[in-house]
């Protein structure tokens, strides 16, 4: 409502400012920028393979290696036009190739729409959450001593490397100043030395120098090929209005970030349920406006006082 105020404003200094925000927004938003739209999410099965669609953006499905590291469960089958959205800007930054991140209040929304479009595109996942006991051993490798002789385990970052995953990032906030940038070079560039002596490369310098030698040449120099598929998904919370440390500015700048909110009560799966719980008899509701609902495609209150077993309460 405030955008349409200040747009039809059209008297001194006023209407020179409408201007200059519709030459601003203009150029960002386009000519249906005010517009909203419905993004319909797709499953498409072919004889090529299967694609699911958002809207526009059409992603190929891979048959994963590992089924068992693809989440499952997550996905809902009425899907709020708002996570649709946020799907769909994943969706584009990953065929893209370039590593997001999810930045938002506390609780569980940006992990759930991570694991929503890992489920959907059927991508296989390796999952770290970050703390302050976080080390760097942790992300790239951890030395084992197994019958008197020392080994190195591969971690996270180097199997989604390597195996083409993508690499699920919690809580950067939490995590010290000198941990991260161990990420660094992996994020830019897809490289990485290891302890044990390999260095990781990405596949587009690997697949020039398989042009000039062979794999055999490669292996015993101990260069291992990053796979075109490795993504990284951050997930964390805007600081200073939390507590934890900021990102440092080379770190940041290596995502593509994207700000999740708690979803509006109109579109939010609590008043489905409520509805659901009314329509079942289990709680009574009074005074219920009604207005069309984007996650059950029915018809859900907008403000709703209901009694249950401990009396009345607001929604």
């Amino acid at each position: 409502m405030m955008h349409g105020q200040i747009l039809r404003c059209h008297t001194g200094g006023a209407a020179v400012a409408a201007r200059r925000m519709r030459h601003i927004l203009g150029s960002v938003l386009g000519r249906d920028g005010w517009i909203w739209r419905s993004h319909e999410v797709r499953l498409v099965n072919t004889s090529s393979g299967d694609t699911v669609t958002i809207g526009e953006i059409t992603y190929n499905i891979k048959t994963p290696r590992n089924p068992e590291l693809v989440p499952i469960q997550h996905i809902s089958n009425s899907l709020p036009q708002t996570v649709a959205q946020h799907l769909r800007w994943i969706m584009q930054k990953d065929l893209l190739g370039q590593d997001v991140f999810l930045i938002g209040p506390p609780g569980p929304l940006r992990r759930s729409i991570a694991m929503q479009y890992l489920e959907l595109t059927k991508r296989e996942v390796e999952y770290v959450a970050l703390s302050r006991d976080t080390t760097e051993t942790d992300l790239k490798q951890r030395r084992e001593i197994r019958s008197g002789t020392a080994y190195y385990i591969d971690q996270c970052a180097v199997r989604a490397a390597t195996q083409g995953r993508v690499l699920v990032l919690e809580g950067l906030e939490k995590a010290e100043r000198n941990v991260l940038p161990v990420l660094n070079n992996l994020l830019e560039n897809r490289e990485m030395q290891l302890e044990d002596g390999r260095f990781l490369m990405s596949s587009q310098r690997y697949d020039k120098l398989l042009q000039e030698h062979t794999k055999e040449e490669l292996d015993s120099w101990k260069i291992i090929r990053v796979s075109e598929d490795f993504r990284v998904i951050a997930l964390g919370l805007p600081v200073p209005k939390y507590k934890g440390n900021p990102l440092d500015p080379p770190l940041r700048s290596r995502f593509q970030a994207r700000d999740i909110y708690n979803l509006p009560f109109r579109v939010s799966p609590s008043s489905c349920t409520l509805l659901r719980a009314a329509r079942d008899g289990s709680i009574q509701l009074f005074n219920v406006q009604y207005q069309y609902c984007r996650y059950c495609k029915s018809c859900a209150p907008q403000r709703v006082m209901y009694q249950g077993p401990f009396g009345r309460y607001h929604r």
